[in-house]
């Protein structure tokens, strides 16, 4: 296959917000994804640079609007968090009294900012203008400038004018503010909401300082949004997006963290089959490769020795298992081949371009951790030009001369004793994804790369490593590692936090399961059944059926059991949305094992207006495809009637949900019903069954 290289950086821009075409395109919907638009549980999202926490807010705040929800986007400039300072400064000197101050101007500025969406909004305005304390304020806080950080910094001015103590001014602020009774008629208008209103907080890094002020700001706009998406329910989601080293910062100063917000907290991980997946969604975008398999893709655009998903683990070991170390590190490496006229990669593209993106990714290090970690940028740089592999004692030995060093200055000095010992220097290290331990018993090597506090133990025999993406960068002696040992990286959270994850999310999904087998055929075990199909439907179609209920029509005449609604986005449910105009789905549920024309003669019935011309009848039969003499004639019937009525099978769910159990396979269920609806329609509705296909298949060989 020809590929082209004519475009600078064809797998993208590593800068989110410069690369929204290829995230339109070809964005890979990760486990963090599906985690933060499908879980209301965690509203801080916690990652390092280059993790994708823009890319997630665009992809986020696109998706949801897709569905018609409210949505409220904070990406401040440098210069706006930069104006919040010396408003901010009026509390007082300590985080603490920062952040009591900043919580209550953060919930106001919420809450005006949400009642002046609604305000935008044609069907909502009217509304607004219902509640007199909430419409005086609003107007008053849009004439104070154009974006959130302006207004609040102007009504912090003004309301606190005259107010000299800062404890005052903390304590008189919610009053002067009419802070409850604002909350109060928020609550109300929210109310009354027909969608969700969604606020995502991002890049809080820029014009950030780790200093009492900065720490003091970051923390109370995380407990303020936390109180307002308490106060107004289900009606509003919330998620802000914090760089490690701030998060870390603020863990630090607030001693109330961990009690208060810890359970709150999700860390954005890359593993190496997301990445993987990741990247060949890209190579189809860029060179427009359509075949199917992702290895086959992967492979069309490198040569032997990078082949399959262990060639390209080759080319992962030069990075910090980020999105953005990845596509950085391939479009130089395209651009090294297209100077070499060549259209396949190697790997002398990969080493020559991770030579400049080691010396990138060692400055970004202690960029990124230097406020947090002082003296790491002189500790690291004092393993320059040795080994990459050393024992744990020679480590120590290498750090006792940094602390010897008459010239360290004394903030670094002073960080390093506070860590303690030297061997605790090497799990600090080791915690920035520094520095990886060799595991004996799989003989890989465990790096952590997500900046969590190191708690790894270790003993005096261990074996340490620098990560390879610094190699080039340090001029690293390379030639005690064992042949491909390098090759044998694990982050630490594969091994233990993502495992715990994968752990949590394989036996939720095996108790739904097994809930099945202790439901009762029959109307003893009826409303059991349906109660089980409904949290299946949430489970399996969450991508695009929203607003699932049991039963929503309990007066009617017509009863329906599960109604869901159709957003309609992509693959099987857009297709059945255009093909059949279903809006409202149908599925019937039947806790027994044979269903006939009754059955589909009730569905039928349903199926007008926005219900369209497709409904589902789940039952108990042990046999999934449609019987002759019962099921199939019923089905013919209706589908020359212009109506297609699908059989889904208890069996075929639980399929589904055993597939769930691995991250990737987030389409199962639209794939299962994608399959079963071409089997109707090419299989059924000839009144074929799949056994006399199959012999008619045979007579034919």
């Amino acid at each position: 296959m020809e590929i082209v290289m004519t475009k600078v950086n064809v797998f993208g821009d590593v800068r989110a917000e410069h690369d929204h075409a290829m995230l339109d395109e070809s964005f890979f919907e990760s486990q963090n994804y599906r985690t933060l638009f499908e879980s209301r549980d965690r509203f801080i999202a916690v990652g390092r640079r280059g993790t994708g926490k823009s890319a997630l807010t665009y992809r986020l705040s696109k998706d949801w609007a897709a569905r018609k929800n409210l949505r409220l986007v904070i990406a401040p400039s440098e210069e706006q968090v930069i104006g919040l300072r010396p408003a901010a400064g009026l509390f007082g000197d300590t985080v603490s009294k920062i952040r009591a101050g900043i919580k209550l101007a953060w919930r106001y500025a919420l809450l005006m900012e949400i009642a002046a969406i609604c305000q935008n909004n044609y069907k909502l305005a009217g509304e607004v203008q219902k509640y007199e304390t909430l419409r005086t304020h609003l107007k008053a806080w849009t004439s104070r400038g154009t974006c959130l950080f302006e207004r609040l910094r102007h009504v912090l001015r003004e309301r606190l004018q005259g107010i000299k103590d800062p404890e005052d001014r903390i304590a008189d602020l919610s009053s002067l503010l009419q802070l409850n009774r604002i909350t109060e008629e928020v609550v109300k208008l929210t109310e009354s909401l027909k969608q969700d209103l969604i606020i995502l907080i991002d890049r809080l890094d820029e014009g950030y300082e780790p200093d009492t002020v900065g720490i003091g700001i970051v923390d109370g706009i995380l407990y303020g949004t936390d109180e307002v998406r308490s106060a107004l329910g289900d009606h509003v989601r919330a998620i802000v997006f914090l760089r490690d080293n701030i998060f870390r910062a603020v863990q630090v100063e607030d001693k109330d963290f961990s009690r208060n917000l810890e359970s709150q907290v999700l860390r954005l991980h890359w593993d190496p089959e997301e990445l993987f997946y990741m990247v060949c969604k890209r190579i189809r975008a860029a060179f427009k490769v359509e075949r199917e398999s992702d290895i086959k893709v992967w492979n069309a655009i490198t040569a032997n020795e990078l082949h399959g998903r262990e060639g390209f683990k080759k080319c992962l070991r030069l990075t910090l298992y980020r999105p953005r170390d990845v596509i950085a590190l391939l479009n130089a490496a395209i651009e090294h081949a297209r100077r070499q006229r060549r259209e396949t990669l190697i790997e002398e593209d990969f080493d020559e371009s991770s030579k400049h993106i080691s010396v990138t990714r060692f400055d970004d290090l202690g960029k990124e951790y230097e406020t947090v970690f002082p003296g790491i940028k002189q500790v690291t740089v004092s393993f320059a030009n040795g080994p990459a592999q050393f024992s744990l004692q020679d480590g120590i030995k290498t750090i006792r001369k940094v602390l010897d060093d008459p010239d360290l200055d004394g903030k670094a000095l002073q960080h390093l004793r506070i860590l303690g010992a030297e061997e605790d220097v090497v799990k600090a290290l080791y915690g920035v994804g520094f520095l990886g331990i060799q595991d004996r018993q799989s003989s890989s090597w465990v790096f952590s790369h997500d900046g969590k506090r190191p708690d790894k133990v270790t003993s005096s025999d261990d074996v340490l490593m620098i990560h390879p993406c610094y190699w080039n960068a340090l001029n690293l002696q390379r030639d005690e590692l064992e042949p491909g040992a390098a090759e044998q990286i694990f982050d630490e959270y594969e091994i233990t936090i993502h495992s715990q994850s994968a752990e949590q999310r394989a036996t939720s999904l095996g108790r739904l399961i097994s809930e099945l087998t202790a439901i009762p055929l029959g109307t003893e075990g009826a409303a059991q059944f349906e109660d089980w199909c409904k949290r299946v439907v949430e489970i399996a179609f969450a991508k695009e059926l929203t607003n699932v209920q049991l039963h929503p029509n309990q007066s009617a005449v017509q009863r329906r059991d599960i109604v869901a609604t159709n957003q309609g986005i992509d693959g099987f449910w857009k297709r059945i949305r255009d093909d059949y105009q279903t809006r409202q789905v149908i599925f019937e549920v039947k806790n027994f094992e044979e269903v006939g024309i009754e059955e589909y003669r009730q569905v039928n019935g349903y199926l007008t207006r926005e219900y369209g011309n497709m409904g589902f009848i789940v039952c108990r039969d042990k046999q999934a495809g449609l019987m002759k003499g019962r099921e199939l004639e019923a089905f013919r019937e209706f589908y020359f009637q212009g109506k297609v009525i699908l059989k889904i099978t208890a069996t075929t769910l639980t399929s589904v949900l055993s597939k769930l159990r691995n991250p990737s396979k987030i389409d199962a269920g639209d794939i299962a019903l994608d399959h079963q609806l071409d089997v109707h329609i090419r299989l059924y509705s000839t009144g074929q069954t799949e056994a006399s296909a199959s012999k008619k298949r045979g007579r034919q060989k």
